[in-house]
């Protein structure tokens, strides 16, 4: 049996996995709580009929980076790690399944399940956005690219820290606290320093919903300077549209490799 076939096998059954865990059913509901809450606020509160088409699209695209985070830790913060706090690596690893197709066949089921959740997001964002301008604008597309794109990187990133640690629990916490916490950090500190956070994968993954802003896509100033007082400057970066790809791919490509060589070598013990 080949690798890609060992892959599909192995992401089918974590698929059920997800299922029988429920924690498929658990993303769906927080969505489309979010969902109902964006369109009754808006409703309630403003009134997007009136609003340009990209600003009602840019108001229901501003959760997306949060809801990409909250897949990528559902389905990637203990894919790897789990196999060993459960010790069911002592009957998964022991098959004629190379270690890279265990890796891989998880990371497929978990972005399978992640792009479920993403795309019930933004079709409902777009079915809303219709309902009030009969159109939905190019930006709104390339937004979802985006994200998609974020989620292929986080996904690599988280499945990259989970080979690292032997317990689920510790591999979803240190990746909750860096995700939320230690990134806007960095990006904080940066707009301080003056210092342009190009290493920061949660700001390549501001140009989500940058791209609603200017007359046209990447219209955006890309650093402004603010006088604070008493001396102190703080420089706001936004990085172009091209480099907050750029950025996300070489999450995508330098995490993706770090996980896939660590899980290789990792003994169960």
């Amino acid at each position: 049996m080949n690798d890609l076939k060992q892959m599909l096998i192995l992401a089918r059954y974590q698929l059920r996995n997800y299922i029988r865990a429920k924690r498929l059913y658990i993303l769906i509901i927080i969505a489309a709580v979010v969902i109902s809450l964006i369109v009754y606020v808006n409703a309630t509160f403003g009134n997007p009929a009136e609003q340009e088409v990209k600003d009602t699209a840019s108001d229901f695209a501003g959760f997306a980076p949060t809801l990409v985070v909250l897949t990528a830790l559902f389905f990637g913060g203990d894919a790897i790690a789990s196999e060993y706090q459960n010790k069911t690596g002592y009957f998964l690893f022991p098959n004629p399944i190379r270690r890279v197709s265990i890796f891989w066949g998880k990371y497929i089921a978990s972005f399978i399940s992640s792009i479920l959740i993403v795309l019930m997001y933004y079709l409902s964002g777009a079915v809303y956005v219709f309902y009030y301008h009969q159109t939905v604008p190019v930006e709104y597309y390339y937004s979802l690219a985006y994200s998609l794109i974020f989620l292929l990187s986080l996904l690599s990133l988280t499945y990259m820290f989970s080979t690292f640690f032997k317990s689920g629990a510790v591999a979803f916490a240190i990746v909750t606290f860096l995700y939320f916490l230690v990134f806007n950090i960095i990006d904080g500190l940066s707009q301080i320093a003056g210092i342009e956070p190009w290493f920061s994968i949660t700001y390549a993954a501001s140009i989500i919903t940058l791209v609603f802003s200017g007359e046209y896509m990447g219209d955006y100033t890309h650093s402004q300077v603010i006088h604070a007082g008493r001396g102190i400057t703080i420089t706001i970066y936004q990085p172009y549209l091209w480099e907050g790809v750029a950025i996300m791919l070489a999450y995508l490509v330098i995490a993706s490799l770090i996980g896939t060589i660590v899980f290789q070598k990792k003994e169960m013990k």
